[in-house]
């Protein structure tokens, strides 16, 4: 039997190894799963986490420059953290009013914009019959039978909603929030430590340089976004003000953050002041349109090649394909707010892979041109 073993020919000797892989591979794909799985029914949490941590890397600077000055850390993260939701509600203070007139006047608007479909119903109905009588197919008459709608929610809301659960998951996710970020801050030292001891300790200053990395990144992209988007809305609110569009400011300020969602972000930021234009009494020919639609596209474009390149930089290297495959990715996973989180998201991935040695042919991938 031994000499059976010796002389076996060299594939069959070299297929246990092969053999013992394919365990591995099926425990990647189970893994694979599992955080798939974990993602989008515990979605919340992790969409909570995220932000908290992507707030907690803003907010990092101010609470070094208070320590400086010899304040304790844990009250300088208390104060950045009360002087956020300061902003936050004084924000909310300011359109208020004019977010309570537009939902107040939404069942005029509603009226306004059934009028105008059915009206192009009509329309379009008679177009029909007219090139009907053309090749003299009139319609045959029928019954009229009654007909039963049944309403029911809307999908638009379905999906910009489908991270965040239900509404009571999520005030509870936002209330965490705040918690999440004070938490983080006053214990960063702590954190930081813990967080590097679980990589080996010839690859901790590497792991160290990466966190790093992503904490510059995700800081410059999100309070480079934020400038850009205070500037185009100041841009669209005059504009929109000039137009006597009205909640020109409220509109203003939606559309100009809207279009700063990549490809999607133009058509997106489009339809809101279209729509109010449409049901607006006063706006009776096609120019006061065509004059937003180009507004909002002119802006878009100052916003993506000139604010951008100077307040955001260029540390998101991420090509055209990747970025389109993550909106795909996390706007299905997420909703809405996956759209939101998406880039950022890719940028730190891209990052990791970027100082991982086996994963740096997908970070040259996901930047690649």
């Amino acid at each position: 039997m031994a000499e059976t073993h010796l002389d076996a020919p060299p594939e069959t000797r070299a297929n246990p190894p092969v053999q013992a892989s394919l365990p591995t591979a099926s425990l990647r794909i189970i893994a694979t799963a599992i955080v798939l799985f974990c993602l989008y029914y515990a979605s919340s949490i992790f969409i909570s986490l995220i932000c908290a941590i992507f707030i907690a890397f803003v907010l990092e600077p101010g609470v070094k420059l208070m320590e400086r000055v010899h304040i304790p850390r844990w009250i300088a993260a208390l104060l950045m953290v009360l002087a956020s939701l300061a902003v936050v509600y004084l924000a909310i203070y300011l359109i208020y009013d004019r977010v309570a007139a537009l939902i107040g006047d939404l069942p005029a608007y509603a009226a306004r914009l059934r009028q105008i479909v059915s009206h192009l119903e009509v329309t379009i109905r008679n177009i029909r019959l007219s090139a009907a009588s053309l090749v003299r197919e009139f319609p045959q008459a029928q019954a009229a039978a009654p007909t039963v709608r049944v309403e029911q929610p809307s999908p638009w809301g379905q999906w910009l909603l489908r991270g965040l659960g239900s509404a009571y998951g999520f005030v509870v996710s936002v209330m965490f929030v705040p918690f999440l970020v004070f938490f983080m801050l006053a214990s960063k030292e702590q954190l930081w430590r813990t967080t590097l001891d679980l990589f080996p300790s010839e690859r901790r200053a590497r792991a160290e340089i990466v966190i790093r990395g992503i904490s510059r990144m995700v800081r410059q992209y999100v309070l480079g976004n934020v400038f850009v988007g205070l500037i185009s809305a100041a841009i669209l609110s005059t504009v929109f003000e000039l137009l006597s569009l009205r909640f020109a400011l409220l509109l203003g300020t939606l559309v100009a953050f809207l279009s700063l969602i990549p490809y999607l972000g133009v058509p997106l930021a489009m339809a809101p002041p279209l729509l109010i234009a449409l049901v607006q009494s006063d706006f009776t020919s096609v120019w006061p349109f065509i004059f937003i639609a180009l507004t909002v596209f002119l802006v878009h474009v100052l916003a993506i090649n000139v604010l951008t390149p100077k307040l955001v930089g260029r540390r998101v290297h991420l090509n055209a394909l990747s970025v389109t495959i993550a909106l795909m990715f996390w706007g299905w996973l997420w909703g809405g707010i996956g759209l939101i989180l998406a880039v950022p998201i890719t940028a730190a991935l891209k990052a990791i892979c970027d100082n991982v040695e086996r994963l740096r042919p997908l970070g040259e991938w996901l930047g690649g041109s």
